[in-house]
């Protein structure tokens, strides 16, 4: 009789054995808690880490596979780097804004005085016609070259001031553009974070 309570006894508890091992080995997978941080572990040639999981705000240590770490952290740090580089572009847009105020007044200024010299190079050049002595001739000649350069001058500096209210434009697109493409990247990095760490993975 003793000899067969022993038996039984040691039957009951290889029993035990043979079934909380496997069942052990099975827990471990994403979001299955876990006890010592930074203990790590590999089942199936797949590494897993005690830690906390950067995606939620719970302190529980859980096991987290390798993969979900590396998404999860690029997914944080990328988030954190993010908030910094929206800044910059709205400190940016101010001074876009003024740049642009800034020719666009210039730009008018220089207009009017394009305008006023396109008036007087056909007055000039008339006077030129009408001129009957070498000193009026070279007067009025001198006008006329001195006026045709002056609409040269002014032409060119409002193309360039174009050229630069557009550049800025530009700028501005591109600063008020970035942070929303931004963000949609830095979603679709959550998402994927999300999907690598799924629970039981």
């Amino acid at each position: 009789m003793r000899k067969l309570a022993s038996i039984s006894v040691a039957f009951i508890v290889t029993a035990g054995i043979l079934t909380a091992a496997p069942a052990s080995g099975a827990t471990i997978s994403n979001g299955v808690a876990c006890k010592k941080l930074n203990q790590t572990t590999k089942v199936d040639g797949r590494k897993y880490k005690c830690a906390k999981n950067p995606l939620s705000t719970s302190t529980k240590l859980t096991w987290l596979s390798n993969d979900c770490l590396l998404s999860a952290n690029g997914y944080v740090k990328a988030k954190k780097d993010s908030a910094a580089i929206a800044a910059k572009y709205a400190a940016q847009i101010p001074v876009i804004d003024l740049g642009i105020a800034n020719e666009t007044a210039n730009r008018t200024e220089i207009q009017a005085k394009l305008d006023a010299a396109s008036l007087r190079l056909p007055v000039a050049k008339a006077d030129l016609a009408a001129a009957t002595n070498d000193e009026a001739k070279k007067k009025f000649g001198e006008a006329v070259i001195n006026w045709t350069a002056a609409i040269r001058a002014y032409t060119s500096k409002i193309n360039q001031i174009a050229l630069t209210i557009r550049t800025l434009e530009t700028a501005k697109t591109t600063a008020l553009r970035n942070p929303i493409d931004l963000a949609s990247s830095i979603a679709d990095s959550k998402s994927t974070a999300l999907l690598i760490c799924t629970k039981g993975l």
